[in-house]
């Protein structure tokens, strides 16, 4: 997952139209979501937090997927997404969900 998808269930999970309208209702920065928007960065952990909450997905599988954003070694982002998709409810690699 891309902090663009992200983004994106966050602005469909409540109905948002606009990137904008999310970081007023979030009180993100400008700049923050903008970086999300183009994959510049992922979210932060405490971003994540809240982002669990709001979409009701467990906080690990964010995690997991922000561990699989940022790595740069491909044995361990591999090792990483395993974990993931062993997970009843994510995203698998082709796009299909479990």
């Amino acid at each position: 997952m891309n902090p663009s998808d992200l983004l994106d269930l966050i602005k469909t999970a409540y109905g948002l139209n606009s990137d904008y309208q999310v970081m007023k209702k979030f009180g993100f920065s400008q700049t923050g979501v903008s970086n999300w928007r183009v994959n510049r960065s992922f979210p932060k952990d405490d971003v994540l937090i809240k982002f669990a909450e709001a979409l009701d997905i467990h906080l690990g599988v964010l995690l997991l997927h922000s561990a699989i954003w940022r790595q740069k070694d491909a044995t361990a982002k591999a090792s990483l997404q395993s974990i993931l998709n062993m997970l009843p409810y994510c995203e698998k690699p082709n796009g299909a969900t479990a």
